[in-house]
């Protein structure tokens, strides 16, 4: 009777509540809680061990990305065997966006355990780029706790209960180039897609090359076995390095201020140079 009671009291207790909650959500029993409880802090909430290092989930994260990347590629390698590398690249990257993640956090009620310090600030994408870290850490938890196969478990669970939508994600536009023009359009940038090389096609070399230039400047190359191919490649490129450059449209707003002032200027400069050639004739 006394160990029933013990365990009613564990269970409606802080710790007994992660516990029960980790297990149900997991499908296992976590053998070692303190990590888990790691995953869940916030650096703003860190303290220090006896050790003293700082108790907080960021290399957690760190090992978490990782693991969570390994299992999707997987996952899709094998589920779309007929794809490309292009395909399965972005399908992979939208998977393991911080965005998804921070949903995924939110649906699965994680985000309600992280500690975090009241003071520090919150806003709707700081939300979300908590709840995705904390995501990762999580993972990361179930690696060093149970091992590959458990953390492949708890995605493949995630995939079951519809969590994680494959086919949705898989319908996701993928006219790179359509997307990259209509971008460009949105900001008043000038967005072109030229062909570099044309070549003579072998087995490793594709033939065609192409790049996005973004206010003259290339952002991105893609090669392919045609020349939209390659428009396609180089445009998927683009979009990606700008998603993990947050001040790249900032960057470009700059760029294309400079372009304007030089066109601006430019007439005035060659009426200057004309005057000035035919004073010295």
């Amino acid at each position: 009777m006394t160990s029933f009671l013990k365990r009613i009291k564990f269970l409606f207790c802080k710790k007994g509540e992660l516990y029960y909650y980790l297990k149900k959500t997991l499908g296992f029993s976590p053998r070692n809680i303190n990590i888990y409880r790691q995953a869940l802090t916030h650096r703003s909430y860190s303290t220090k061990d006896n050790k003293k290092k700082f108790y907080n989930n960021e290399r957690l994260e760190f090992l978490g990305d990782a693991v969570i990347e390994t299992i999707v590629s997987d996952i899709l390698y094998h589920q779309y065997p007929n794809r490309n590398e292009g395909f399965l690249s972005t399908m992979r990257s939208k998977l393991v966006e911080r965005k998804n993640l921070g949903r995924l956090s939110k649906e699965i009620g994680l985000d309600k355990f992280v500690k975090i310090d009241i003071k520090y600030p919150l806003q709707d994408n700081h939300n979300s780029y908590i709840g995705g870290n904390a995501f990762e850490a999580l993972v990361g938890a179930i690696y060093l706790d149970r091992g590959m196969k458990a953390a492949r478990a708890f995605i493949d669970k995630l995939i079951a209960n519809g969590f994680i939508n494959m086919a949705k994600t898989a319908r996701v536009e993928e006219n790179f180039k359509s997307l990259i023009l209509e971008w460009g359009q949105k900001l008043h940038a000038e967005v072109k897609i030229i062909s570099i090389w044309e070549d003579v096609p072998t087995r490793d070399r594709p033939p065609f090359c192409s790049a996005v230039m973004i206010e003259g400047r290339i952002a991105a190359k893609g090669k392919g076995y045609s020349k939209k191919e390659s428009h396609q490649e180089a445009a998927r490129k683009a979009l990606a390095a700008m998603k993990r450059t947050p001040n790249f449209e900032r960057s470009l707003l700059q760029m294309r201020l400079i372009r304007l002032v030089v066109e601006d200027l430019l007439p005035e400069v060659r009426q200057k140079s004309k005057l000035i050639s035919n004073l010295q004739d």
